[in-house]
């Protein structure tokens, strides 16, 4: 039997064969059917989600994570369905960065995930539509690493693979706003139509617990071409979630390729063939379905050239995988003393695994050298993890000058934009796969030992547990959601205060839920720099900057109205209207806009104030 292979049960077990009870003519009879296992467990992956991200939805329509972040993908879970169902373009936009607009697919639009979440974007608005997709990622991520877990070992050691994987720091870090990073059913997908493809060999398996294995450690070689259409539907799904997730999984994949041409070379070269089919037919597939915004993207306007985050930032510091940060539960003072000093933020710092987890996962390198899968992954965990570190070695939150493989990868077309760190979530399926073939190993052993093993893991997972999260309001004026922003026509374009920019994107919120209303200046979005690098606001000017610094109390009204070329930039935006709505130095931004507009604001509808210049309420 080998490691990865759980042990055949009795014929008593499958329903329908011989040595059943009452199998005979005459003594069948029908039993209520189960809810299938993986139901019941991705229900319990749901609910640990619930229970992680519980602070939101104590008002799941009026808060959020990481709240700039949060309110990015808001807009876009709402432009999305709304674009679309106005039959406008949902990739190139003037509603936000107006006049001059925007190509959001620089951006993170989670295009797959705003039409799919529609429903409830239409019932209960963006912010509990992102909400909702917050919580059904892990949940979703995890199930599907479950399944592919379960071609190795049965129902528990998969649950624990997934487990590990839907809830790993990697994805409670990515849960504080960046949805596109933690919906990843994509990589295990991915391993699982390669293993479909490469491995030959049908042969039954064993029920698990009264529940059919569907062929779990072998299933039947399938063909190039099935296996290449599936790949690139899949392909082209994750595309319209995160090309990041979609360019590392393929530098993932190859990687594993190769450690495979590696051990069986001869294999490999009969293989090749069937690999270029599978990769020929997954190309054309994406290609057709992803023909528009691609084109779009590298051909249309707005496009944006070489890398779109700064190298050497967030990266896995060298002592990341053995120290926690404050977003685990079991986090002393002294770790954080460190942790907090590696460059990134914490949301980025995701590549902690604990010294118990990876001491277990040295021992377990060692006991499974001999599984087949096993020994792939264990250079693969150590290549990916080498990678994690970024293109020069930090230490203890120090950026030394040694080199390392990433500063060759950072090169290489879209990779080049692709974070390091981020490469922790592979780690963390790697690493979720060997403990479930090890738990499987053990599974029809005496209780003790299996006891034993359910501690050890136990313990090895126990520094992971997420600490709490706490989320911040994102609420929007009244003016917004109520009838009375219907005195802006539909198409006007608009200045709001706090003017939009990254640390400050309230007002994309606000135009959010005004259902995309008016054309919004400013914006906290992916556009092109003067040298057609990447920048994440509109272009300055004299109007922004006055605006910035008077909220920001660095200039006053008076001074900001006597800056060059101030009235000349209003008037060439030349907004329908101004909004002031909740914000710092309020009434020094009331002030400016009276001394740039003449006159005092028409009304205070809603809790904000209101200049028209080209319409009459």
């Amino acid at each position: 039997m080998s490691p990865s292979s759980p042990a055949s049960e009795p014929g008593s077990r499958f329903p329908g064969r011989t040595g059943r009870r009452g199998a005979g003519p005459g003594h069948r009879r029908h039993e209520p059917r189960r809810v299938p296992r993986w139901l019941l467990l991705f229900a319990a992956y749901c609910a640990l989600a619930v229970l992680m991200l519980r602070s939101l939805w104590v008002d799941p329509g009026a808060r959020g994570y990481g709240v700039s972040d949060a309110t990015l993908f808001t807009w876009y879970i709402g432009w999305v369905p709304h674009a679309i169902g106005h039959g406008m373009n949902p990739f190139v936009t003037d509603m936000i960065n107006a006049p001059d607009g925007v190509s959001i697919l620089w951006s993170t639009p989670v295009v797959l995930l705003g039409v799919l979440v529609a429903p409830v974007t239409l019932l209960a608005g963006p912010v509990a539509a992102l909400n909702t997709l917050l919580t059904l990622a892990p949940a979703v991520s995890a199930i599907a690493m479950y399944g592919v877990a379960r071609r190795w070992a049965g129902t528990g050691p998969a649950a624990v693979a997934g487990l590990l994987y839907g809830f790993s720091p990697y994805m409670v870090g990515a849960s504080l706003g960046h949805l596109h990073l933690t919906f990843a059913p994509f990589p295990p997908l991915l391993l699982a139509l390669l293993h479909d493809l490469l491995v030959r060999g049908p042969g039954p398996r064993s029920r698990d617990d009264g529940e059919a294995s569907r062929d779990r450690g072998h299933p039947g070689r399938r063909s190039a071409r099935r296996t290449g259409l599936l790949l690139g539907l899949a392909v082209a799904a994750q595309a319209l979630i995160s090309e990041e997730l979609l360019a590392t999984s393929a530098l993932v994949g190859a990687l594993g390729l190769l450690i495979l041409a590696v051990y069986h070379p001869s294999v490999a070269l009969a293989k090749a063939g069937q690999i270029a089919r599978m990769l020929g037919w997954c190309a054309l597939v994406a290609g057709v379905l992803l023909a528009w915004p691609l084109a779009v993207q590298f051909f249309g306007p707005h496009r944006v050239h070489g890398a779109i985050q700064p190298h050497d930032v967030a990266v896995a510091d060298l002592f990341t995988f053995v120290v926690p940060t404050p977003l685990q539960w079991l986090a002393p003072g002294q770790a954080l003393d460190h942790s907090l000093g590696f460059t990134g933020n914490a949301v980025e710092v995701s590549g902690y695994l604990g010294v118990p987890l990876l001491v277990l996962l040295a021992v377990l390198a060692v006991r499974l050298r001999r599984d087949p899968l096993v020994r792939v992954l264990i250079p693969l965990f150590v290549l990916v993890a080498l990678l994690s570190l970024g293109g020069h070695l930090h230490v203890d939150g120090r950026i030394t000058r040694v080199p390392l493989p990433w500063a060759a990868v950072e090169r290489l077309p879209l990779l080049g934009s692709a974070l390091p760190s981020r490469l922790s979530l592979y780690l963390t399926m790697f690493a979720g796969l060997a403990l479930a073939i090890w738990l499987e190993q053990l599974r029809f052993r005496p209780s003790p030992r299996r006891a034993g093993a359910a501690v050890l893991a136990a313990a090895a997972l126990l520094p992971l547990v997420p600490a709490s999260l706490h989320a911040r309001e994102m609420r929007a004026p009244e003016f917004f959601t109520t009838a009375a922003v219907d005195v802006i026509p539909r198409g006007s374009t608009v200045l709001v205060a706090p003017y939009p920019r990254p640390d400050t994107p309230a007002a994309m919120l606000w135009q959010a839920h005004a259902d995309y209303r008016f054309r919004l200046a400013g914006c906290y979005c992916t556009v092109p720099a003067p040298n057609g690098g990447a920048q994440f606001h509109g272009a300055p000017s004299p109007l922004t900057t006055a605006m910035l610094r008077v909220e920001a109390g660095t200039l006053t009204p008076a001074e900001a109205l006597a800056l060059p070329g101030l009235r000349e930039a209003y008037a060439a935006l030349h907004p329908d209207a101004v909004l002031i709505g909740p914000a710092r130095n309020r009434a020094a931004l009331v002030e400016l806009v009276d001394g740039l507009t003449g006159h005092r604001p028409v009304d205070e509808p809603g809790g904000v104030a209101l200049w028209a210049e080209t319409l009459r309420p």
